[in-house]
Parts: C-alpha cells; sequence; structure tokens
C-alpha cells in the first residue's frame, strides 16, 4: 500500500476585498498577490512545477478571459498551467490531487473573480431557465430571500439562526484586514436612541484560493 504524501500550503496572500474595482484589471489585481507569494516562498515562477487558477468566465463577460491573468503569473518560460472555472476550492483540490499523485512536487493556486463591470444582481440571473424563470427578471438578492423564505417554511431554519450566520460572519471579518464588511452593522439612531437590531449581511470575505 503506498502512503499518500504529506502536502501543506506554505504561503498564503490575499487582495482587499473591494466593492468596486473599475480601476484595475484582472492581471493588475492577480500580480500584487502572487509576488507576495513568491515572496514568502522564495520561489521563482520556474520553480513552480504546477499552476491553477479558479475563476468565472461567465462573470468576466468573455471566454477564456482566464488567459489574461496569466500575464500576471509569466507564462514564458512555459509552464504547466490548468483552469477550473468559478472556485478557487476546485484549484485547490485539482493542485492538491497533482502533488499526491507525484506529478508535481510544489504548486501555485489562485483565484479572482471582479463583477463590477456590469451589475452582478442581474447578471447572474441570466443563468436561470430560460423559459420559465429568465423572463421574470428576478435579482440574485431576491432569489436568496426566497430560498431563505423556502427554508424557514419548512421548519430547516429561522430569521433568528440566519441573523446569527450574518453576524458570526462580520465578527470574523475583524480578523481579516482585506475584508469589505468587518464588524457589527452600523445600527441605525433616531432623535432618541438605537432603532435598529445589530443584525448583519455576511462578509465579503472568500476562501483561500
Amino acid at each position: 500500500m503506498t502512503t499518500a504524501r504529506e502536502v501543506a500550503i506554505v504561503a498564503f496572500a490575499q487582495s482587499d476585498h473591494r466593492r468596486r474595482t473599475d480601476d484595475l484589471s484582472e492581471v493588475e489585481m492577480v500580480m500584487p498577490v502572487l509576488h507576495e507569494v513568491q515572496r514568502q516562498t522564495g520561489l521563482k515562477a520556474a520553480e513552480i512545477g504546477f499552476t491553477c487558477s479558479g475563476s468565472s468566465d461567465y462573470l468576466a463577460g468573455r471566454a477564456f478571459s482566464f488567459t489574461m491573468a496569466l500575464d500576471g503569473v509569466g507564462a514564458w518560460p512555459p509552464i504547466s498551467e490548468s483552469h477550473v472555472e468559478t472556485d478557487g476550492a476546485w484549484a485547490l483540490y485539482e493542485a492538491w490531487v497533482k502533488l499526491l499523485t507525484g506529478e508535481a512536487d510544489t504548486a501555485l493556486v489562485y483565484s479572482y473573480g471582479k463583477s463590477s463591470p456590469g451589475s452582478v444582481r442581474d447578471v447572474l440571473t441570466r443563468q436561470l431557465d430560460p423559459y420559465y424563470l429568465a423572463p421574470l427578471w428576478p435579482d440574485s438578492v431576491a432569489l436568496a430571500a426566497l430560498q431563505a423564505q423556502a427554508l424557514v417554511d419548512a421548519g430547516d431554519t429561522d430569521e433568528t439562526a440566519l441573523a446569527a450566520i450574518a453576524a458570526r460572519s462580520r465578527a470574523d471579518a475583524t480578523a481579516n484586514p482585506h475584508a469589505q464588511l468587518p464588524g457589527a452593522r452600523p445600527r441605525a439612531t433616531t432623535p432618541s436612541g438605537p432603532s435598529a437590531p445589530e443584525t448583519a449581511r455576511p462578509s465579503a470575505t472568500a476562501p483561500p484560493p
């Protein structure tokens, strides 16, 4: 029986999560993060055995948009590279398998997303069934609300539990200097004092690439 190789994450970097990044391209978003990881490890691009990325061409609005981000990695000299759609977790999994099989000894995994070129609430709904759902033009927030209401109606959760998840995410984000919405949601005030409960939406943090 072959013993599985031990695989470890030896460096991690993250960019600031911002609501809009109109002034930055995908390459400009990725390059500082990649350079920081290389600084932490002391590795050069040619010394990395496998590179895998995760991003959404659908969200970017153009096919094979991930090839542009490779400019930030440096595709010359030729590198062993792969890309998975949408989720950086899939990219991490592919690299993990590559390392377990012994096809690579080091791997660079990165993921990115930029939704500000369009209205993400409208863009995401274009993935819906084109005959019954898409013509209704529900936005992503409305669909999320319907899903939450369905869970409440089924008795699987309640508003208090959902609010606790959001509050916990905001509290956890205080330990991440790159988070977009850290800490408790500011309470609305009236002349007589606070008037809104201290609940919050989930923070805009993401799992490691």
